[in-house]
């Protein structure tokens, strides 16, 4: 719902639930920039390496 006034949008009202799934997707894009902006600068590392981490964490 949008609230106006004098014929113009100034607030909106959202249900707690989708203002917190709205949230949540926030948080994951939020992730998704930085991990672009770290592959750019050079910070990234390659897909086969990264498995291998996760996988050798998940044998311990």
């Amino acid at each position: 719902m949008v609230l106006t006034q004098r014929g113009r949008g100034v607030a909106v009202l959202v249900d707690v639930h989708e203002y917190e799934k709205m949230q949540e997707r926030l948080e994951i894009l939020e992730e998704v920039y930085k991990a672009e902006e770290q592959i750019a600068s050079g910070d990234g590392i390659a897909h086969e390496d990264a498995k291998a981490r996760v996988l050798s964490g998940l044998a311990r």
